[in-house]
């Protein structure tokens, strides 16, 4: 028996029971062509529709995703929480006016050279600190603001233009978000 999934078009615009699209098994011995196309009769409340099915004898062939990071210099997960890249900050300033409807930050972390990174990745930046359960606090992800030649061109800098999260909750208590205050604060010191 061979299981054939088919779509089955009728003629007229009335509804009927069978569905547009239904699953017939055949007895009939289906051979395997490079382009099988299979056609049956059907009858359904007393009319016969033509049921053409097109039976695929090989599974799809698996595409290999290959990354093209490697052949283009990009350097991904240089550094990991565990063994952070600890950078220097060189400058931090507000970039909105006080009457802007909340704040964005311009920084600039020194990196030595030792993050190199394209444009369009993200760092991740580790806040300092505890949790509310105890543990340290997770790795955010900010995207880099800089080109990849960093901000003096010699690929020693990278940049980050960051939002400071405050909002007042339900309760009406005011909710600072934990990596963008940090970072708005910050002074010298950035684990990335």
């Amino acid at each position: 028996m061979a299981a054939v999934t088919a779509a089955v078009s009728f003629p007229s615009t009335k509804s009927t029971s069978l569905p547009a699209r239904t699953s017939l098994v055949s007895p009939d011995r289906i051979t395997f062509k490079k382009v099988p196309v299979y056609y049956r009769d059907v009858c359904s409340g007393g009319r016969v529709v033509s049921v053409r099915a097109q039976v695929t004898t090989e599974a799809p062939a698996k595409v290999v995703k290959e990354s093209k990071k490697n052949d283009e210099g990009v350097v991904v997960n240089k550094f990991r929480p565990i063994n952070p890249y600890i950078g220097r900050c060189l400058l931090n300033t507000k970039i909105t006016g006080d009457d802007a409807p909340g704040e964005t930050w311009h920084m600039v972390f020194s990196t030595e050279g030792e993050v190199p990174y394209r444009e369009g990745q993200s760092i991740g930046v580790i806040p300092d600190g505890v949790d509310k359960n105890g543990k340290p606090h997770k790795l955010r992800l900010y995207s880099i603001a800089s080109s990849a030649l960093g901000d003096f061109g010699d690929s020693k800098t990278v940049s980050l233009c960051v939002k400071r999260l405050v909002y007042t909750n339900e309760k009406g208590e005011l909710v600072k978000g934990v990596c963008s205050n940090f970072l708005c604060k910050i002074s010298e010191f950035l684990r990335i």
